[in-house]
C-alpha cells in the first residue's frame, strides 16, 4: 500500500509533468524554485526535490546549481525513475587521507550494527562537485547524510553553508563544524589536543615553544591555538604571539601530502631561529616540518622537539609523537546521531571527542 508521501510525490510529479506537457512552462522558461513549490503544494522540499528529479530523468527539465530548473522539453519520453535507496550515505573528499577512511570505517560498522545500508560517495577536491552531490541526494530516497566537508576556502564558505542548511533530509557535519547551518557536528576537541600538547614539551623542560597551523581560520584549528596559548600561560609564558605562525590557506595535494607542509615548515623555521619546540597542529605539518629541520641540519629532538596531531600511519613511521584523533568513533557517533535524527530523537549540537597522547622518538 502507498504511503502518504509516495502519494503526494506522485500528485507534485504528475502536476508539474502536465504543466509543461500542456507548455504552461515552455522550453527554457524557469519554473519555480523548490521553495515556492513547497508552499503551493504543501508538502516538504524533498517530496519536490524528487519530483523535479523525476522530470529531469524524464528529459523535461535541466537543473544548474545557482541557476534554477529550466525545462528543455515538452514532450514526454518514457524513462526509468531513479532509485529509491532507502540508505544512509557518507560524502567525503578522497579516501586517500587516512582520516578520511578510518572515519568511513567507523561510520560502515556502525551503519551494519544499525543494520542500515551505507552508501559511500568520493567527491574528489572540488567543493562545487561535494555541493551538487550533498544537494541532490534527497532524489534517490537517502534518510541521512554524513558529510566530512572539502577544505573549503572562506569564498565558498556562504554558499556551502546555504547548501548545508537547505538540505531536505537530516545531515552529521564531521571533522568541521559550521555553526550557522544548525546541523549537528562530531569533532575532535581541538583545545585539548593543543593543550596536551604544548603541555608535553613544557614537561619535557621547553620553554620556547612554537606554534605551526595552515587552515588556520577554521574552528578546529583556532581550538588547537587556543589550547597551546593556555598551556602557555599556564606555564607563565603570555606572550606567544611571535612563536605561532598561522597559515589561512591550505592546499592539499593527495599525490604529494608533505609538499606543501615542507614548505611552510621551512618558512617556520627561517623565521623561528630560537625555537626549541613546536606544536604543530597537524601530523603533516610535523612530518614537513622534520623534513625542513633535517635540511636544516637540526638535531631532532635533541636541537628540536616536533609533535604533531593526528596519529596517522607515516607518524608512527617517523617515530612522531602525536595526539591520536579517534577518527573511527568521529565517524561512528555520526551514524548513530543521524539514526536518532530518523528516529525522531537527537538534537543539533557539536559533540567533542578527546583522543591521547602517543609519546615516541620526537620528543
Amino acid at each position: 500500500m502507498a504511503t502518504r508521501t509516495t502519494k503526494k510525490l506522485d500528485i507534485v510529479f504528475e502536476e508539474l509533468e502536465r504543466r509543461i506537457l500542456e507548455k504552461r512552462w515552455k522550453v527554457g522558461d524557469q519554473i519555480p524554485t523548490e521553495a515556492e513549490l513547497t508552499v503551493e503544494f504543501d508538502c516538504s522540499r524533498s517530496t519536490v526535490g524528487k519530483a523535479i528529479a523525476r522530470l529531469e530523468h524524464g528529459g523535461l527539465v535541466a537543473r544548474r546549481t545557482r541557476a534554477g530548473t529550466h525545462v528543455i522539453s515538452n514532450t514526454k519520453i518514457n524513462a526509468v525513475p531513479p532509485p529509491l535507496l532507502n540508505a544512509f550515505a557518507f560524502v567525503y573528499p578522497s579516501n586517500q587521507h587516512e582520516g578520511v577512511w578510518r572515519t568511513v570505517r567507523g561510520f560502515q560498522e556502525a551503519a551494519h550494527d544499525l543494520d542500515r545500508r551505507a552508501l559511500l560517495m568520493s567527491t574528489g577536491a572540488n567543493v562545487e562537485k561535494e555541493m551538487e552531490i550533498v544537494s541532490r541526494l534527497g532524489e534517490f530516497d537517502i534518510k541521512g547524510a554524513v558529510v566530512f566537508p572539502m577544505r573549503i576556502d572562506p569564498r565558498s564558505h556562504p554558499r556551502y553553508s546555504e547548501m548545508i542548511t537547505n538540505c531536505p533530509f537530516p545531515l552529521v557535519l564531521v571533522e568541521v563544524n559550521l555553526p550557522e547551518t544548525g546541523r549537528p557536528a562530531v569533532v575532535v576537541d581541538g583545545f585539548d589536543a593543543g593543550y596536551v600538547m604544548t603541555r608535553h614539551l613544557l614537561d619535557r623542560g621547553v620553554k620556547q615553544i612554537g606554534f605551526l597551523a595552515n587552515y588556520a581560520w577554521v574552528a578546529t584549528t583556532r581550538d588547537k591555538h587556543q589550547g597551546y596559548r593556555r598551556a602557555m600561560a599556564d606555564a607563565g609564558i603570555e606572550d606567544v604571539t611571535a612563536l605561532s605562525l598561522l597559515e589561512p590557506e591550505m592546499r592539499p595535494s593527495y599525490d604529494d601530502p608533505l609538499r606543501e607542509p615542507t614548505e611552510l615548515a621551512t618558512a617556520y623555521l627561517e623565521s623561528h631561529p630560537g625555537v626549541e619546540g613546536v606544536v604543530c597542529s597537524s601530523d603533516f605539518l610535523a612530518l614537513g616540518l622534520l623534513r625542513a629541520a633535517k635540511k636544516k641540519g637540526l638535531r631532532v629532538p635533541e636541537e628540536l622537539k616536533v609533535v604533531g596531531i593526528d596519529d596517522f600511519v607515516l607518524a608512527a613511521d617517523a617515530g612522531l609523537t602525536t595526539y591520536r584523533i579517534p577518527y573511527e568513533e568521529i565517524g561512528s557517533k555520526a551514524c548513530q546521531i543521524l539514526h536518532e535524527l530518523n528516529q525522531g530523537s537527537g538534537s543539533p549540537g557539536e559533540l567533542h571527542l578527546r583522543g591521547q597522547l602517543v609519546v615516541r622518538r620526537t620528543s
